[in-house]
């Protein structure tokens, strides 16, 4: 509980914004798109809140996953490493907001496979139809460009790659020939992502890629400055390239302020605005979580300043 109070504590989001979003936008068909979508709870979260009658959210997600994983060393897993599986479901979804299209992208094959059936076990319960239409799920890998990509495991969980739902399985740059299991899958930008998959504008951009983040949000800020996100959430680590002295968060916020967003860290309950508001220690490289607004017409960043938003030096 101690640690929930501390602004750097954001490993685990709270996204207690996402409520404001039905409150600030007007009722029409959303889409978001979830870049390392595991085990599908981000992209079960949006559901519930903009189509709960569809009947898909956490507490579903957890059942149909523990039921296939079932006997697997990785049962006890299910729930997320943040206890994803316990966050509360939103209140009914107001009349009048049509079902979301939610893109989830994962590039584990074996918990790309776990997804699909997650949302087959969905799609065939009454009221549930819609989402065999609504949530594409693509096996695929993101960073900068589009070109194939390696993911492994870590020393310690080599077979994290092969295993269904692990949230260990990350990309590197090289083989490590140390007995990991590798996968290599197809590796996309953003943008190009945008383009094969005729995605005009998302709401909702979500990227998390185990300390990778810098390379997806380089072939995403084509799209960033082009206004075609409303919401971005990426993660920021001490891990993978986030650990190079070049790929600072600090820049990232900087070039995302031109770009017409406003950054905070995403914390619990509170959310401390980094958006110029910018201290030496937010630069702390930790497995941390960040959110980002564009400052648009819709009042959104607004509406998030006054209601979500603490200041560190206050």
């Amino acid at each position: 509980a101690a640690k929930k109070k501390n602004w750097r504590f954001t490993s685990c989001p709270s996204t207690s914004w996402l409520e404001t979003l039905p409150l600030v936008w007007a009722p029409r068909q959303l889409t978001m798109i979830d870049i390392g979508c595991n085990k599908g709870y981000t992209s079960a979260h949006f559901f519930s809140t903009f189509a709960s009658q569809l009947g898909l959210n956490v507490k579903t997600v957890h059942e149909a996953v523990k039921q296939r994983l079932a006997g697997s060393k990785f049962t006890g897993g299910a729930c997320g490493v943040c206890g994803d599986c316990n966050d509360n479901i939103p209140p009914p979804t107001p009349p009048g907001w049509p079902v979301p299209d939610v893109h989830c992208v994962e590039p584990n094959p074996s918990t790309f496979d776990l997804l699909k059936n997650t949302r087959q076990v969905h799609a065939n319960r009454p009221g549930g139809g819609a989402l065999a239409d609504s949530w594409h799920i693509h096996n695929l890998g993101m960073a900068e460009a589009d070109r194939p990509l390696m993911f492994e495991g870590t020393s310690s969980e080599k077979d994290a790659c092969q295993n269904a739902g692990q949230e260990t399985c990350s990309m590197v740059d090289e083989h490590s020939k140390t007995g990991v299991g590798t996968v290599t899958v197809t590796g996309s930008s953003v943008q190009s992502f945008f383009l094969k998959n005729h995605i005009l504008s998302t709401d909702i951009l979500k990227i998390d890629a185990e300390g990778y983040d810098p390379l997806v949000l380089e072939g995403a800020y084509p799209v960033l400055a082009a206004g075609k996100a409303k919401v971005l959430l990426f993660e920021y680590h001490g891990i993978g390239v986030w650990k190079m002295d070049a790929n600072s968060l600090q820049a990232v916020v900087e070039k995302l302020d031109v770009y017409g967003f406003d950054c905070y860290l995403d914390g619990s309950p509170e959310l401390t605005r980094l958006t110029r508001c910018w201290v030496p220690r937010f630069e702390f490289r930790w497995w941390s979580n960040v959110v980002c607004f564009k400052r648009d017409d819709t009042g959104l960043a607004d509406a998030i300043l006054n209601q979500h938003a603490t200041f560190l030096w206050q």
